[in-house]
């Protein structure tokens, strides 16, 4: 039967059942055709703080090792150098800040630092280049772009025939909405660099729920500075996390911020999605 023939009611009815369908299927598809990308153990915690979270998590993961080193300290709502020397491109871009600095300035210094991260994470296979993540993405929306398609006809053809528009138009532009969202939530990661953060985690857990000085900065590149509350290092977690107590943090088992904040609960608020 030829859907242009349809009654409108029910040609409303069939393209809401099927917005109902295309869904869960656009979310479904990028999890069966994500790339696999090169499986490897990661133990770098630059390179996991990126995959985590991002230039945030990064820029985290570099101030606890500076501060850890007491190669800078905490001043009030700022930092400060205090000596010491730097170990990575990272950590010399940190110090050759004009004190005192902001968190701001600071991750407007890592900026570079980042890209270059982000790009050997493309070579070694953890993260998709440009061309894999927009493929990934029209992949994610081709249902409801084809959905879309399917209103666009009928809606069409009612110009032409003088039919009723305004329920078919308002379903279609409500079409756009989660259409726009899974186009936001699609992940960049491979399926290796999941594999290759979770498994970092699972081997980390101690270090998750206590630290050492020198482990500070590999527990926040893989659960977020939420790990240093209560620790020495916990003005740096006060400074990042102003509306949330050391007590509160630990009662909510690390889980106490959403991606604004730094949980480290999820695989990362930079990827996000699935």
């Amino acid at each position: 039967m030829n859907p242009l023939d349809w009654d409108p009611l029910a040609f409303i009815g069939t393209y809401f059942m099927l917005l109902m369908i295309v869904g869960p299927v656009a979310w479904l598809l990028p999890r069966l055709l994500r790339p696999a990308g090169r499986t490897q153990r990661l133990r770098d915690a630059d390179s996991l703080a990126y995959l985590a979270g991002r230039e945030t998590r990064f820029a985290d993961t570099v101030t606890t090792r500076l501060l850890a080193s007491g190669a800078i300290a905490v001043e009030g709502k700022a930092f400060r150098q205090a000596g010491g020397t730097a170990v990575s491109g990272a950590d010399r871009a940190v110090l050759a800040l004009r004190a005192p600095f902001r968190w701001d300035a600071m991750v407007f210094a890592l900026r570079p630092e980042a890209a270059a991260l982000r790009r050997r994470l493309e070579s070694a296979g953890l993260l998709l280049d440009g061309e894999e993540f927009r493929g990934l993405r029209l992949l994610a929306i081709a249902p409801y772009a084809a959905l879309l398609l399917f209103g666009a006809i009928r809606l069409f053809a009612d110009i032409v025939q003088g039919g009723p528009l305004f329920m078919l138009s308002l379903l279609m532009i409500l079409t756009l909405i989660p259409m726009a969202i899974r186009w936001r939530f699609v992940s960049d990661e491979t399926r290796a660099a999941r594999a290759a953060l979770k498994e970092a985690r699972r081997e980390n857990q101690r270090i998750r729920r206590a630290p050492t000085i020198r482990e500070s900065d590999l527990a926040v590149a893989l659960f977020g500075t939420t790990v240093l509350a209560g620790s020495a290092l916990a003005a740096f977690y006060q400074l990042r996390n102003p509306h949330n107590s050391p007590e509160g943090s630990n009662s909510s088992g690390g889980c106490g911020s959403s991606c604004g904040g730094d949980s480290g609960c999820s695989s990362g608020c930079g990827g996000g999605g699935d």
